[in-house]
């Protein structure tokens, strides 16, 4: 995937606070080797939507939408704070979903299913012209 403008894309975060947390956003300019998103939820110090320069290594297609049961155990996804926050599903308590993050272990957050999906890894593969192949 070339990410051109116009694709919608998920940043992870690196800044402290943020870290390990996914930010959908839309590729609006293009540079070799990364992109300048406007991101969907992130804004900036004036309230408008924050836009970054990222390198591809931090950008990922979001994932495909996956329609199977959650197993105790199971590396989600969950809605939180504007963004995807990476965590475990530890079990479900009525119609809710409880989730706890490595940042957090000793709390847990209840989430309806609509907030949570399976978390997948993007692994971008790169050919000699430094082109991304699929």
């Amino acid at each position: 995937m070339d990410f051109e403008i116009g694709t919608s894309v998920e940043v992870i975060q690196t800044e402290e606070g943020l870290q390990g947390s996914y930010f959908a956003g839309l590729v609006i300019d293009r540079t070799p080797g990364m992109r300048k998103i406007k991101y969907a939820t992130l804004q900036d110090d004036n309230g408008n939507p924050l836009e970054e320069l990222i390198s591809f290594r931090r950008m990922r297609p979001p994932p495909p939408k996956v329609n199977a049961r959650l197993t105790i155990g199971d590396i989600v996804d969950a809605w939180h704070n504007d963004g995807w926050w990476v965590g475990r599903y530890i079990r479900r308590e009525g119609d809710n979903y409880i989730v706890v993050f490595d940042n957090t272990p000793d709390e847990e957050f209840l989430y309806a299913r609509r907030h949570i999906r399976f978390h997948h890894e993007w692994s971008a593969v790169r050919d000699r012209n430094d082109q991304t192949a699929n």
